[in-house]
């Protein structure tokens, strides 16, 4: 089969000085099909008004139907299979650096705020894309029904407006998204921790604080946790700060104490008791045998 490749650059849609746009459109059957994928030099907020069919993003199929929800991000390969007569749609096209303070503030490496950053990569584990594609948002339909008429209506200062009212709307549908994670089955609750471990690993660790995120009380969270890995979180965290300060004291540079606190241990006896049990080394016997320099 021949792909038809689309790309769609930003200076079609809007101008550097406010690169918001919000298009209502309507595809018919026909008009998108398997062989076609469009890429984009930037982000978009699809939102589907009526009609059914799939969305196609990245090879992966998703259900199309009034109420879903998709944001995309310019790495995104994606085309329709419309399946009724004709499929109507919000687009809405934007740049983060319209609301690049707010991003930055909001921003968890694992959660919907991600695509926002260049950086976002298109393959990533599965169970942190589908964070971004809900099949029910209907309770933000006359949200995007007010982003679009501020933006038609250009009344006085409308474009601080507009950066409001998207933020809200990226807001809201973080937390579509992040109620749909908490639906999932464990596999993903685990995924979720393994990513704030691997994230997170040298900071300070609140088992509550995360339990509290996620939804689920800590004994329940921890309990969860330990089926699917067969380890605690403590254990998982501890395995994940060793290796980190096995990587460190194989590269040099720091001193074992600084190799200690950087990698999330506040107690350098704890450091060099666990460390040694890992390794059978202590951490100098460690570098001295496995450094570089």
């Amino acid at each position: 089969m021949k792909i038809s490749r689309k790309y769609f650059r930003a200076a079609q849609f809007f101008r550097p000085e406010f690169t918001f746009n919000i298009i209502r459109q309507v595809h018919y059957h026909g008009d998108y099909n398997d062989s076609i994928r469009c890429k984009r030099e930037f982000w978009k907020i699809i939102y589907v008004e009526s009609g059914s069919g799939w969305k196609i993003i990245n090879d992966k199929k998703y259900i199309l139907k009034p109420g879903c929800l998709f944001l995309i991000h310019p790495n995104d390969c994606t085309t329709f299979i419309i399946e009724s007569e004709k499929i109507e749609i919000f687009n809405i096209l934007f740049m983060p650096q319209l609301l690049e303070a707010e991003i930055n503030k909001l921003s968890d490496d694992f959660d919907f705020f991600t695509i926002l950053h260049p950086n976002f990569h298109q393959e990533i584990e599965e169970t942190r894309r589908e964070m971004l594609y809900i099949l029910e948002a209907r309770n933000i339909h006359s949200q995007i029904k007010n982003l679009e008429k501020e933006f038609n209506d250009k009344l006085p200062n409308f474009r601080n407006s507009i950066r409001f009212k998207l933020l809200d709307l990226l807001i809201q549908i973080s937390r579509l998204s992040s109620k749909k994670v908490r639906k999932k089955t464990s596999f993903w609750v685990v995924s979720y921790i393994k990513h704030v471990i691997e994230k997170h690993y040298a900071e300070d660790f609140d088992l509550g604080v995360l339990a509290g995120k996620i939804g689920l009380n800590k004994s329940t969270l921890c309990r969860m946790f330990k089926t699917e890995s067969r380890m605690t979180i403590t254990e998982a965290l501890r395995q994940r700060r060793l290796a980190a300060a096995k990587q460190m004291l194989t590269i040099g540079g720091k001193t074992i104490t600084e190799t200690c606190y950087d990698c999330g241990f506040n107690d350098l006896s704890y450091f060099y008791r666990v460390f040694k049990l890992e390794t059978g080394l202590n951490p100098g016997g460690y570098q001295k045998k496995f450094g570089l320099y």
